[in-house]
């Protein structure tokens, strides 16, 4: 791994390389964003793109507003297919997509214009096969940008380890919209038709086929973090159990395959991580979850844990664990409903001692 600035991108080489980017927008019932997305796709400063846009049988004027982009500029081409889900339009577009290199941008977001020529150009010029970006969180009252211009280099397993890893400075996550993807890489890889969560999978298949990549820490992607009616606006749900948790069980079984121990152990710490803090919530949240669905998604997590049991230790010896992470696991492990009444004990005063004592 080696970091570079921006400044070392060499644009020249664009000027002797020109590939096709097939951009594929999955559309469907989002009249009030489309025109803004395709948008900021017209308004690329590199133009060589095939942009297609996949309407999921939508209701609202959405494909209208589509086949309007079509008729005015020869690079857009609309599909419009009956509804199947995002996995489901985003194959479409990938089985006619003609280009190098494919990229993904949602149809309520939108880019920044000089997004494709800084990931296309550093494809290039390091041979990359992936190439992500951070991106910026867009709120109703805020937007947050923590850009740093750093640009990182990836040799084998490198990329797929800090995806892992999930660290700030490196924003890889499993998102598909912050990437571009050389048509090689993806090759006959598809989206899992019917769930939500779908990138879980697919970014992990990806990154284990990198031999080198590249991470821009300048956020090009503008990402709608608070749409209402969004997944991601709705805090605990269903869909977080019947589409998301299998699809951190599938990650596993295709990281154990792999035979790397060392990225096995990062993806469980992580994800334990994660069903620790729905385990808080689900307490949090008694009042708006009936008592069946209570107890359900309690009984989900917790069977994941047992299962688990035996790999711990080599969770708390990974360097990536701290020793207040270790303790949390330990109090689930043993109760997780004493865990739940230490770790808000801790929010109502240690946190707010140290706070206090941090100002002072």
């Amino acid at each position: 791994m080696k970091e570079i600035t921006l400044e070392q991108l060499d644009s020249k080489l664009l000027e002797m390389h020109r590939p096709l980017v097939s951009i594929i927008v999955a559309v469907y019932n989002i009249e009030n964003y489309i025109e803004k997305c395709v948008d900021s796709l017209l308004k690329q400063t590199y133009s060589n793109l095939e942009i297609i846009l996949v309407d999921d049988g939508s209701k609202d004027s959405s494909g209208k507003i589509c086949d309007d982009f079509a008729t005015k500029d020869g690079r857009v081409i609309v599909i419009h297919r009956p509804n199947g889900g995002l996995s489901a339009a985003r194959n479409t577009g990938m089985d006619i997509a003609k280009g190098d290199y494919f990229a993904f941008v949602d149809g309520d977001d939108w880019i920044d214009a000089d997004m494709y020529e800084l990931m296309v150009n550093a494809a290039i010029q390091f041979e990359a096969e992936l190439v992500a970006c951070r991106y910026k969180c867009i709120y109703a009252d805020r937007i947050v940008d923590m850009t740093t211009n750093k640009v990182v280099l990836y040799d084998g397993t490198e990329m797929l380890r800090d995806y892992l890893e999930e660290n700030d400075h490196s924003i890889i996550r499993h998102a598909a919209w912050n990437k571009l993807y050389k048509r090689n890489l993806v090759n006959e890889e598809r989206f899992p038709v019917g769930k939500l969560y779908e990138d879980v999978v697919f970014s992990a298949k990806m990154l284990s086929g990198v031999n080198k990549g590249v991470y821009l820490d300048c956020a090009k992607y503008n990402y709608v973090v608070e749409r209402p009616g969004s997944i991601m606006a709705q805090g605990m749900n269903p869909k977080m159990f019947t589409d998301l948790l299998p699809a951190y069980l599938e990650k596993e079984e295709f990281l154990l395959a792999l035979k790397d121990d060392l990225l096995v152990v990062l993806h469980r710490y992580y994800y334990l991580k994660k069903l620790i803090s729905w385990y808080r919530q689900i307490e949090g949240q008694k009042k708006e979850i009936s008592h069946e669905q209570c107890r359900t998604w309690k009984k989900m997590i917790t069977e994941v844990f047992h299962t688990q049991k035996k790999s711990m230790n080599d969770i708390y010896k990974c360097y990536i664990c701290s020793k207040n992470d270790m303790i949390k696991f330990k109090l689930f492990i043993i109760c997780p409903e004493f865990y739940c009444r230490f770790m808000n004990i801790n929010d109502r005063t240690i946190l707010k001692l140290r706070l206090k004592l941090r100002r002072e």
